[in-house]
């Protein structure tokens, strides 16, 4: 793993609900050695990546993230858009949301945001990637693409992730060709035991970028009428940011 690639594991391990971290924190996330873990952090806090907590044991995203986060912002980048409806829906639904991003056959979390439920679920950022074609978040994304571009980028065969996976090529294509009919993608038992997921793609055509929202949920919890309603809010939330990709 690059020095860059290492730093950029380390700022997803912060979040809204996770401002600070030690270093025997982002040591156990990454699965690094403390001492190089160690050494990052102070090279990233001495270019301004990261800051000291305020306790003096950890540390917190520094200043220069704010400013790039002003630019990003002020751009109306399709990220800050995508993070924004998921913290909606996050709040109106009580679920965990996240904005993924694809990097090769994977897709990488980018933003979470923690329901109020109490009991949350799904991937947590930190490094963690999904195989694309055993994903919610994934097969949106796969979505936007020819089956023959999906078949060439997964190198002519599925990942098998999973049980709940797709367990073939024309399985994953027929997936795809739903999620093409109906807006969205779904999942479940995917991102582990009683887990469920939905999943749309939003593309700004001015950047050729392409993300995934998601939203997670224990299924045992949510009553059909509730799936219903989280699933027509995700796509009209998706509606919102393709027709609007310039305006807050």
């Amino acid at each position: 793993m690059s020095s860059l690639e290492s730093a950029v594991g380390v700022l997803r391990c912060f979040s809204t609900s996770r401002t600070e971290l030690t270093v025997t924190e982002v040591a156990h996330m990454l699965s690094l050695p403390k001492s190089n873990v160690s050494r990052l952090l102070r090279s990233m806090r001495q270019v301004g990546l990261l800051d000291s907590a305020r306790d003096g044991r950890g540390y917190s995203p520094g200043v220069m993230l704010l400013g790039f986060g002003e630019v990003a912002s002020a751009g109306h980048s399709l990220g800050m858009r995508a993070h924004s409806a998921v913290v909606d829906l996050s709040e109106r639904y009580g679920h965990a949301g996240f904005v993924s991003a694809r990097v090769g056959p994977y897709m990488i979390g980018l933003t979470h945001h923690a329901g109020r439920n109490p009991l949350q679920v799904g991937v947590f950022l930190g490094g963690q990637r999904l195989h694309i074609d055993a994903c919610a978040t994934g097969r949106a994304w796969l979505a936007t693409m020819s089956d023959e571009a999906v078949r060439e980028l997964l190198g002519g065969d599925v990942s098998r992730a999973t049980p709940q996976s797709p367990a073939t090529l024309q399985d994953l294509f027929e997936r795809l060709a739903q999620v093409r009919e109906r807006g969205y993608a779904e999942s479940r038992n995917e991102a582990g035991r009683g887990v469920g997921a939905i999943a749309v793609a939003v593309s700004d055509e001015r950047t050729a970028e392409t993300l995934s929202l998601c939203i997670t949920f224990p299924e045992s919890t949510v009553e059909p009428a509730e799936l219903q309603s989280l699933t027509e809010a995700l796509l009209e939330a998706r509606s919102d940011i393709m027709r609007n990709p310039y305006e807050r």
